[in-house]
């Protein structure tokens, strides 16, 4: 077997369908000897009743042999009533099969009729309402009214199968389906001229040229395209009421194969696939918003704690540490008051006893006086040691109280609570986190982002970039396919006027010729309508009359107008604008532009709000973004962090020093004073004892006071020295209560602002917890009622497109396998198309008896169309 050639296809003006719609087959061999193409085409013509039930059907086959060689041909027929159409030999049959060899120098041809054995694959039921009643057709003739006919046409070669696809999750999903072989055609039918008012919501309509209506009606019987089943017809207003005749042709498909449905085809499987792609990616958008969402709970519970702890501090301090601050300031003044009385007293005793020194003359005059007043000065200095015993007992536990008080200072880092807010402090910190880690607020927030730059923006882009390849596909098929169809539709239209100017039916100057009622002639004039009918349906303007919405051209345009990037109202109030429009806006919203951007109420883009939620949660400093920036979140839970500890530090070492030990300076520190007074009780008991001893001796010695005067004086001027020892210390006491009282006031006055520290910390920590559940809410929100519901749409559109596309996939394997009535010879290409010849109702009754033969001569003609299509296109 030599290279293979290309096989010419005749036959398709027979039935009045343009030849674009053709089941697109290669060129073949038989088996043969030499370089012989074989191509085989069944025309199945079936005779229907004006109601549509079958009366008789035929198959005329043709076996067309071009080249040079032997042939040994082995074709399927049927062999029931199998008849030569070329002469009257006949052909040897075995097995159901027409055999025989033949030599081939050119071209030769076979043509055969037989009856049709097989189911057809379409059923036609046609109803016919005069006046709004059901009538039969033989009713209608002769009559007047409003005529109503409703052509059902079916596709019933369906038979159950399975088919998988993609459930729009990665998983493959089986469902049953009613998968027919893919059948298109159309229906055409004249209208009289007494058939006036004629309506029809689906049919082309135009003039016949002789006062009638020519009617056409396509159909595209198979799913998800068109529909198994096809119902259409038109009312008109009828006198003297006849039933037209009219006639459907048919042809099996591929709608894998063939142009004009291959894009809807491939539209269907980028729908299942884009479905997929959307599902996967709000998937994903929707795992990190609820990442996002737990982060925020883990947030929400940080503040809370945070903010226990700080109220916690705030009790201490305002509840317990400054009110007693206040009360030891309090006892320090009542301290200081005496001690300025001690000290004053002290340094009139002294002047008093340089008085008795002075006058140690007079003492001996007033000797009595003497004895009496130094037994009353014996008993006062007697009170005066026990006061300063008592002073000196009490500042030992003054001292002691101090002792406990620096020790519960010292304790305050260490304390429970205040560990606990550090920790509420540190786990905000966590659970703010950053980028890399994808279960805190600041890696949720990064995989967000991830999924808007890498998974939305470029599936919108791809949108956009497959809008565009629509368009110019639409484009294309506008600029240079329409035209290349309207040249093949106009060249078979010449093509048929030629044989019909041959056959006699219709004149050179196109009026009908002397042959046009009889015979083959109205088959053939109808032919050749369709044919100009179809010409003007390619590219004819919107608003002309039978075709409103303008040609197949016009059509193209509108689509691709509306997939354009045209703003909304273009086309008035109700344009909702072009789809590349709507993409591209939606292509901006998710981008990173600035709000206002596009005007004073743009929001900004949604990558350039998550940069903005990234920036605001990170570490950078106040006015890093200008004066007004407060710096980020992270920044300020460290700052807060770092103040509490410095706050709590600072407290602790002001009052630490404050306080001081035992041994530090008198003048700076509450203990060091504290040791001072009680020092200086201690030395006026002791000086008070002296006295009273002194006060005692003079008592005693009042008899020998004239002889002792020298003693008086002796002792009166150790009583001054005394005295001054006892001012001294006094003095010291003072300046050491004035010092307590001071620090004591320091205490209380730092201690108060701590406690008004801790609770604008613990308030500002509420409304951060009373802001976190918006957060996490919002989150929620998200997830629920966009990405969820994204995905499930993502689903939806994949499972359907998917399910569709396996239906079309299903029936394009009908199509191949069984889309021919009884096969071609092995190694030949081959097609089949089906006629359908209803009937009209005149009131002759039954049907011509001669319409085989016309039918013959109808194939014959298809035959010569074919040659001269092969001659002038």
């Amino acid at each position: 077997m030599k290279s293979k050639k290309s096989a010419v296809i005749g036959g398709a003006a027979l039935l009045g369908v343009p030849a674009a719609l053709m089941l697109a087959c290669g060129p073949a061999f038989a088996a043969s000897t030499g370089d012989v193409i074989v191509n085989n085409t069944e025309t199945v013509q079936a005779y229907l009743n004006a109601s549509g039930k079958v009366d008789v059907a035929r198959v005329y086959e043709q076996i067309a042999m071009q080249g040079k060689g032997s042939v040994d041909l082995v074709n399927p027929v049927s062999t029931k009533g199998l008849r030569n159409l070329d002469g009257f030999g006949g052909f040897e049959v075995k097995g159901g099969q027409m055999v025989g060899t033949y030599s081939v120098d050119g071209e030769r041809r076979l043509r055969t009729v037989s009856d049709y054995t097989k189911k057809l694959p379409l059923e036609v039921d046609v109803k016919y309402t005069l006046d709004g009643k059901a009538v039969d057709p033989g009713d209608v003739v002769g009559k007047s009214g409003n005529l109503k006919v409703q052509y059902t046409v079916r596709n019933v070669t369906g038979q159950p199968e399975n088919v998988t696809f993609n459930d729009g999750t990665g998983k493959e999903a089986t469902a049953t389906e009613n998968v027919v072989i893919p059948m298109i055609g159309s229906l055409s039918t004249v209208l009289p001229s007494n058939f006036t008012d004629v309506r029809s919501d689906e049919a082309n309509m135009a003039g016949d040229g002789r006062g009638g209506t020519k009617m056409s009606f396509t159909m595209t019987l198979f799913g998800p395209i068109g529909q198994p089943e096809a119902a259409f017809g038109y009312e008109a207003k009828i006198t003297d009421g006849v039933i037209p005749k009219a006639s459907i042709s048919a042809l099996p498909v591929s709608p894998l194969d063939s142009p004009t449905f291959k894009g809807g085809a491939e539209s269907y499987k980028g729908g299942a696939e884009t479905g997929a792609t959307l599902t996967a990616g709000a998937t994903e958008i929707d795992s990190n918003l609820l990442k996002l969402r737990d982060g925020a709970g883990d947030l929400l519970a940080g503040l809370i704690k945070l903010k226990d702890g700080a109220n916690q501090l705030h009790n201490g301090l305002a509840g317990q540490a400054a009110p007693g601050a206040v009360k030891l300031a309090d006892g320090a003044d009542l301290l200081k008051d005496g001690t300025g009385q001690l000290a004053a007293g002290a340094t009139k005793a002294k002047s008093g006893a340089a008085q008795v020194s002075g006058g140690a003359t007079q003492l001996a005059g007033g000797a009595r006086q003497l004895a009496g007043g130094s037994a009353t000065l014996a008993a006062g200095s007697s009170a005066l040691a026990d006061g300063a015993s008592v002073l000196d007992a009490k500042l030992g536990q003054y001292q002691d109280g101090l002792t406990l008080l620096a020790n519960g200072i010292q304790a305050i880092p260490a304390n429970p609570d205040y560990q606990r807010l550090l920790q509420g402090i540190t786990s905000i910190q966590t659970a703010i986190g950053d980028p890399s880690r994808p279960t805190t607020l600041r890696g949720g927030l990064t995989a967000l982002k991830s999924g808007v730059t890498t998974q939305l923006q470029p599936g919108i882009s791809a949108l956009i970039a497959g809008v565009g390849q629509l368009q110019a596909g639409i484009a294309a098929a506008i600029s240079s396919d329409l035209p290349q169809l309207k040249g093949l539709a106009a060249g078979a239209k010449s093509a048929l006027a030629q044989v019909a100017i041959v056959e006699g039916c219709l004149t050179v100057g196109g009026t009908p010729g002397p042959n046009a009622a009889t015979g083959n002639c109205p088959t053939l004039l109808s032919g050749l309508t369709q044919a100009g009918t179809l010409v003007v349906a390619m590219d004819t303007p919107i608003g002309t009359p039978g075709l409103p919405n303008g040609g197949l051209t016009q059509k193209l345009q509108q689509a691709s107008f509306s997939l354009d990037a045209h703003t909304p109202g273009t086309a008035g109030s109700h344009d909702p604008g072009g789809v590349l429009y709507g993409l591209n806006a939606l292509k901006v919203g998710v981008d990173n532009h600035a709000p206002g951007a596009h005007g004073s109420t743009d929001s900004g883009g949604l990558e350039y709000g998550l940069n903005a939620l990234l920036f605001g949660t990170d570490t950078h400093t106040p006015g890093t973004a200008g004066a007004t920036d407060p710096g980020g979140l992270a920044y300020g839970m460290g700052a807060i962090n770092a103040g509490v500890q410095s706050l709590v530090n600072t407290i602790v070492s002001t009052l630490l020093n404050s306080l001081g030990t035992p041994s530090t300076d008198p003048t700076t520190t509450l203990r060091g004073g504290a040791a001072a007074l009680s020092g200086g009780a201690a030395q006026l008991s002791s000086g008070a004892g002296r006295v009273a001893s002194g006060a005692s001796q003079v008592a005693s010695g009042a008899g020998a006071l004239a002889t002792g005067s020298g003693q008086l004086a002796t002792g009166a001027g150790q009583l001054n020295g005394g005295l001054g020892d006892l001012a001294t210390g006094a003095g010291k006491v003072d300046s050491g209560a004035g010092q307590l009282k001071d620090g004591a006031n320091q205490l209380s006055s730092g201690l108060t602002d701590a406690a008004t520290g801790s609770g604008q910390l613990a308030d500002g920590l509420g409304q951060a917890a009373q802001g976190a559940p918006k957060l996490k809410d919002g989150a929620q929100q998200l997830s629920d009622q966009g990405t969820k519901k994204l995905i499930e749409a993502g689903k939806s559109t994949a499972a359907d497109y998917g399910q569709k596309y396996a239906l079309i996939e299903a029936g394009a394997k009908r199509a191949q396998a069984e889309g021919m009535a009884y096969g071609a010879p092995p190694g030949a290409t081959g097609q089949t198309a089906y006629s359908y010849e209803l009937a009209g109702a005149d009131g002759e009754g039954g049907r011509n008896l001669g319409r085989g033969f016309g039918a013959a001569a109808v194939f014959g003609l298809a035959g010569a169309a074919a040659v001269l299509r092969r001659r002038f296109v």
